[in-house]
């Protein structure tokens, strides 16, 4: 029998370790009472843009094509884009003949099946218009406070104008992420105008307050309390309505946090004896990816030489063979790259002729505590600015700070007081929903349905998991790859120079 109502919580950039009673309450009740993932993972690269194409089509990069939280398309710029902007991604969409992802996503499935799906975001536009990038031609609805500045703050465009009308608009900028004003559009018109069926609510914080001040500062753990304070008042509501006991409730975030000292990581680049126009880099944090003019075998052999010559560079990953006629050349299952001591984009699910990259770089980390006590310390291209005394925190990297992500279920499909150490992620949010609605779900999704935490599926549940350690050496360069494997499903877990055991 299906829920009254399914809700995905995604809580921008929470940590699990930063769960607690004394400063998440609610999200900490729910953790103990219903079903806790152990081992639950972020879609690498481990940034936003990236986990919300995943969330919303239960697929991976070399699929839904959002390789990270910039694109680099040279038919459209010569510079990166930005797909923080979601007219930026429209502009992708119309670049792709009409679709901003290629897999159908599931506001499109619960569409079909007359099933009513809302998204409701206070997060950029970029990461919320990728959670229902089809509501623009009236599937599902989508709301955002900072769609058009204010001007629209939702699709359908009615819906925009009520919203309008009731609350005024408010303002929307990266520092301070509208979550009060968007909750309570939720609880005060949504859910009486709209009655979904299937909400992804999206809450913006803590995302920004540990980017500028890091993880278990002040100002993060009141962003932490804020968060809980709306799920409290969330929980408050479905319970005013009837339906506490008929909601089936996923909670989960897209990516964890490091800290994040600068260093030199791009000097390779500079020793590589290139033009300055030769690569493009995109970098997120403690990963880069690299985009090679041409696509030329030469350079992008020179520029991975020059980067297993340093030490702060962990694993290096490129297409498994050879480029030839300027197109990248995927081999689906390939583990290694076609150059000695990397490994293969396939193997991360990153190879994509279209518009991927040529080089993926991860960089040095270590378990350092951040000033606040909070470990994980990851070191990232750049230097500290005039007069900055203190790193940037972030996100991005292959690491466990940034892999291992939150992920908790409760309601009347999912089991109680328990743990699962079997690995998840993201990507299996999107068949788990289509399961919970009494849906198939389609061979082309790269996530898996949660047999192992709901009720009466025993039957179902996967078997145990296989935890392996892929190594990639040449002369005196080693490094390693870490991944969990459930059947034909990887996750990643973290990689670093190879260790001397």
């Amino acid at each position: 029998m299906r829920p009254a109502l399914a809700v995905v919580l995604v809580i921008d950039g929470l940590r699990p370790d930063s769960i607690s009673p004394d400063v998440m309450p609610n999200l900490d009740r729910i953790k103990r009472n219903g079903v806790w993932f152990r081992n639950s993972h972020s879609v690498f690269p481990t940034v936003t843009r990236v986990n919300a194409a995943s969330i919303s089509t239960g697929t991976l990069p070399f699929q839904h094509g959002i390789v990270s939280n910039a694109l680099y398309i040279p038919d459209i710029s010569k510079a990166l884009l930005n797909d923080g902007d979601y007219q930026t991604l429209v502009t992708l969409g119309r670049h792709n003949g009409g679709r901003v992802v290629g897999p159908k996503t599931i506001a499109e499935y619960f569409q079909e099946a007359g099933i009513r799906y809302v998204a409701v975001s206070s997060g950029s536009t970029g990461s919320a218009f990728l959670l229902n990038p089809m509501a623009p031609a009236g599937i599902g609805a989508l709301f955002n406070a900072g769609l058009e500045d204010g001007r629209q703050v939702a699709f359908p465009e009615a819906q925009s104008r009520a919203i309008l009308s009731r609350f005024g608009p408010v303002k929307a900028d990266s520092a301070n992420p509208p979550v009060a004003w968007t909750e309570r559009v939720l609880r005060e018109y949504i859910f009486d105008a709209l009655h979904p069926q299937v909400l992804v609510d999206w809450m913006g914080q803590p995302d920004e307050a540990q980017h500028a001040h890091g993880v278990g500062s002040p100002e993060a753990l009141a962003a932490l309390r804020l968060i809980d304070r709306q799920i409290g008042l969330l929980l408050e509501r479905l319970r005013e309505m009837g339906l506490e006991a008929k909601t089936d409730l996923i909670v989960t975030c897209d990516h964890g946090f490091d800290y994040e000292p600068p260093m030199d990581t791009l000097a390779p680049l500079r020793d590589a004896g290139l033009r300055a126009d030769d690569v493009v880099v995109d970098n997120e944090g403690g990963t880069s990816l690299l985009y090679v003019r041409d696509r030329a075998a030469e350079k992008i052999n020179r520029v991975v030489a020059r980067l297993q010559a340093s030490e702060s560079t962990n694993a290096i990953f490129v297409a498994a063979k050879a480029p030839t006629g300027g197109q990248i050349q995927c081999s689906s299952g390939a583990v290694k790259g076609f150059l000695p001591g990397t490994l293969a984009l396939d193997f991360i699910y990153q190879c994509l002729p279209s518009h991927g990259p040529d080089i993926i770089v991860t960089y040095r980390w270590e378990d350092k505590a951040n000033p606040f006590g909070v470990p994980g310390t990851q070191w990232v291209p750049g230097a500290l600015a005039a007069g900055q005394t203190t790193a940037h925190s972030g996100h991005g990297a292959l690491n466990p700070y940034t892999t291992h992500s939150t992920l908790m279920a409760s309601g009347p499909d999912f089991e109680q007081h328990t743990t699962v150490d079997l690995p998840a992620g993201n990507q299996d949010i999107a068949p788990t929903l289509l399961a919970l609605e009494g849906l198939p779900v389609p061979a082309s999704m790269d996530g898996r349905v949660l047999a192992e935490a709901l009720k009466g599926h025993a039957d179902a549940r996967p078997a145990r998991a296989v935890a392996k350690r892929v190594e990639a050496r040449t002369g005196t360069y080693c490094a390693e790859i870490e991944v969990s494997e459930l059947g034909r499903r990887r996750y990643l877990d973290q990689a670093r120079r190879c260790s001397t055991r």
